[in-house]
């Protein structure tokens, strides 16, 4: 009967630790996680504003940026459809069109920062235009 007793004690930890490691798994995937994926996101964006990095990798990144969504993301595919760089500039516009056809609407003061061709080919693909006041 000893022996169970003095085991007792190490029974009761059991329990305890699975709930520790449980809790320490639940924090990861409620709080790591989302905020690793933020910093990842943030930094694809400033990546397409930066002429260091090459032209066919910012076009690569401004296509792949077409399922996310978010002010910060349409604001940095803006600006990179102004690149200087025609094939970055038509990856930034081509994902802008993609965004903004499945949302069914545009900001007009987004819209009023493209040149006005790119103006015209977002306004054929027939999404509506909100004010932003």
């Amino acid at each position: 009967m000893l022996p169970l007793v003095l085991l007792l004690p190490v029974a009761l930890h059991v329990p305890l630790q699975y709930l520790i490691v449980l809790g320490a798994q639940l924090v990861y995937l409620v709080w790591v996680l989302p905020c690793q994926d933020a910093r990842d996101t943030a930094d694809v964006l400033r990546s397409l504003a930066d002429p260091a990095v090459p032209a066919e990798q910012r076009a690569r990144m401004a296509r792949a940026v077409a399922g996310l969504q978010g002010r910060p993301v349409v604001e940095a595919l803006v600006q990179t459809s102004a690149d200087a760089e025609p094939e970055v500039a038509e990856a930034g516009l081509e994902t802008l069109c993609t965004i903004w056809r499945r949302d069914g609407v545009v900001g007009e003061d987004l819209l009023l920062k493209l040149d006005p061709l790119a103006q015209d080919r977002v306004r054929a693909l027939g999404v509506r235009v909100r004010s932003p006041w």
